[in-house]
C-alpha cells in the first residue's frame, strides 16, 4: 500500500525535467541560430574578399602585357576592325583589362549599374602614373570607390599601372543586416607595363648594330706591332689612343621609340591643326611618312603640311591625307611644331575628330611610329545669329503701315458717288408714272 505515493512522486519529477529541457532549448535556440548565421556570413565575406583580390590580380597581370581585345577597336569605326593609333589601342586596353578582372572575381553578388554605397555595388578602376593623371584611393569608411582623374589610363611602356576593385558585399544575417547592410571590400594591385611597343620598330634590331663595335678588336694587332721594340711602336700607341673612336658609339645611345612622341595636339583658329613633336633621343630623326584623318569634316580640303617648313601642297579633299617619301629632319633632343592648314572649311571652322600618325626613321637603327588624336565639338553655326540680325526687317513693314493711312484719303475722293445717285431709278420713275397720264392730259389742255 505504500508503493502508490512513491510512484506519484517519480512521475511528477519526470514531468518537471521535461518542461525544464524545453525552456532551456527555447533559450539557447536564438543564440545557436545567430552563431550559425555568423559562421555562414564569415565564410561569405572571406569568399568575396578572395574574389576581389583575384580580380585585381588578374587585371594587373593583363595590363602589364599591353594586350587588348581587337573587338573593342570596332567602336572607332575602322573598317578592318583594328586599332590604328596608340590612343585607340589604349582605349581598347581599358575595357579588356576590366573584362579580365571580372573573370577573376567570380561567384559574388555584383551589379555594376548600382550607385556607390548600395549593396552589391561593383567597380573596376584602371589608372597609371602618367603626367597629368591623378589617382584617388578608395575610402572604406564612406564606401567611396577609387577614382582616376581626368580619365582612366592604362599606361605606356615603363609606366606604373594599377587596377583597383571595389565591392559592397551584402550581409544576410537577419539581425546584423538591419543596421549593417553591407561591407565595403577593396583590393589594389600595381605593376610596371612591359616594353610591348618595341615590337613596332621596323628595320635592324639593336643586336645587328653590334658589329660596328667589332673594329675595336683591331687593337690586338697594335699589340703585335709592339713586338718590334722600335721607338715607332710608342707612336702607334698614341695612334691606338686615337683608334679608341669606339667611345663615340657609346656617346650616342640607342634610340628608343618611347622617347619620341606627340606631347600635345590642338586646333588653332578656324582652319589649322597643330601638334608638338618631341624627340628626346640623342640621335636625329627624319619624318618620311604622314597621315591625317579628318573623317567628320563635311567639306573642305587640306591645303598644306609644315614641319616647320612646308613639305606638302596637294589640296586633298578626301580623308585620310597621306604623304610619303618626305624626309624632313628633326634634331636630337629637340621638339618641333607640326601644322596642317585647311581651306574651304565650314563657316564655323573645322571640327570633329583629327588623328595624326607620323613615321620617323633613325638612320642605321630603325623606324618609330607615333600618333595622337584630338576631337573638337561642332561650334554653333553663325546662321542663327545672322537670321536674328535680319529680325529688324519688320521696320520695313512698319514704314508701309502709314501708306494705308493715305488710302482712306483717297477713298474720300470716292465719296462723290453721285454716279450712283445718277444711276438711281429716278428716270424710270418718270417713265412709270406719267407716260399714260401725260398723253391724256395734253389733249385736255388743248381743248380747254
Amino acid at each position: 500500500m505504500t508503493i502508490l505515493p512513491a510512484s506519484r512522486s517519480t512521475l511528477g519529477r519526470r514531468k518537471r525535467f521535461r518542461g525544464q529541457g524545453l525552456v532551456e532549448f527555447a533559450l539557447i535556440l536564438p543564440v545557436m541560430l545567430v552563431v550559425i548565421f555568423v559562421i555562414i556570413e564569415l565564410a561569405r565575406v572571406l569568399h568575396a574578399w578572395l574574389a576581389v583580390e583575384n580580380g585585381a590580380r588578374f587585371g594587373v597581370r593583363y595590363a602589364v602585357t599591353g594586350e587588348f581585345d581587337e573587338a573593342y577597336c570596332l567602336i572607332y569605326g575602322n573598317p578592318d576592325g583594328q586599332c590604328w593609333t596608340r590612343d585607340e589601342e589604349d582605349g581598347a586596353r581599358i575595357p579588356s583589362i576590366k573584362d579580365t578582372a571580372r573573370a577573376g572575381s567570380v561567384a559574388i553578388l555584383r551589379d555594376e549599374t548600382l550607385l556607390p554605397g548600395q549593396p552589391r555595388f561593383y567597380k573596376i578602376t584602371v589608372c597609371s602614373n602618367k603626367p597629368g593623371v591623378v589617382y584617388f584611393p578608395p575610402d572604406s569608411d564612406t564606401s567611396t570607390p577609387a577614382e582616376c582623374q581626368p580619365t582612366e589610363d592604362p599606361g605606356g611602356p615603363g609606366d606604373r599601372v594599377s587596377v583597383t576593385v571595389d565591392f559592397d558585399h551584402p550581409l544576410i544575417v537577419p539581425i546584423i543586416s538591419s543596421w549593417w547592410p553591407k561591407l565595403h571590400l577593396t583590393a589594389k594591385r600595381e605593376g610596371i607595363v612591359e616594353q610591348f611597343r618595341v615590337a613596332r620598330v621596323v628595320g635592324l634590331p639593336a643586336t645587328i648594330s653590334l658589329p660596328s663595335f667589332t673594329p675595336s678588336d683591331t687593337l690586338p694587332p697594335t699589340e703585335t706591332s709592339t713586338s718590334t721594340i722600335t721607338l715607332t711602336p710608342t707612336e702607334t700607341r698614341t695612334e691606338t689612343g686615337t683608334a679608341t673612336i669606339t667611345r663615340t658609339p657609346t656617346l650616342t645611345p640607342t634610340p628608343d621609340c618611347s622617347n619620341i612622341y606627340i606631347s600635345s595636339m590642338w586646333i588653332s583658329g578656324d582652319d589649322e591643326v597643330r601638334a608638338r613633336v618631341v624627340n628626346n633621343n640623342a640621335a636625329d630623326a627624319y619624318l618620311y611618312w604622314t597621315r591625317l584623318r579628318w573623317d567628320d569634316l563635311p567639306y573642305g580640303y587640306v591645303d598644306w603640311f609644315r614641319f616647320p617648313d612646308q613639305y606638302y601642297d596637294g589640296n586633298d579633299s578626301s580623308s585620310p591625307t597621306t604623304v610619303a617619301d618626305t624626309w624632313v629632319w628633326l634634331g636630337g633632343n629637340s621638339n618641333e611644331t607640326w601644322r596642317a592648314d585647311f581651306d574651304g572649311e565650314p563657316p564655323e571652322g573645322i571640327y570633329g575628330s583629327f588623328t595624326l600618325t607620323l613615321r620617323l626613321e633613325y638612320p642605321g637603327w630603325g623606324t618609330c611610329e607615333i600618333s595622337r588624336s584630338i576631337w573638337r565639338a561642332r561650334p554653333p553655326t553663325p546662321t542663327p545669329t545672322r537670321t536674328a540680325t535680319w529680325g529688324p526687317s519688320p521696320t520695313r513693314t512698319r514704314t508701309l503701315t502709314p501708306r494705308p493711312s493715305r488710302t482712306p484719303t483717297r477713298t474720300a475722293t470716292w465719296g462723290p458717288s453721285p454716279t450712283r445717285t445718277k444711276t438711281h431709278t429716278i428716270g424710270p420713275t418718270r417713265t412709270r408714272t406719267p407716260t399714260d397720264e401725260d398723253v391724256t392730259n395734253t389733249p385736255e389742255c388743248l381743248d380747254c
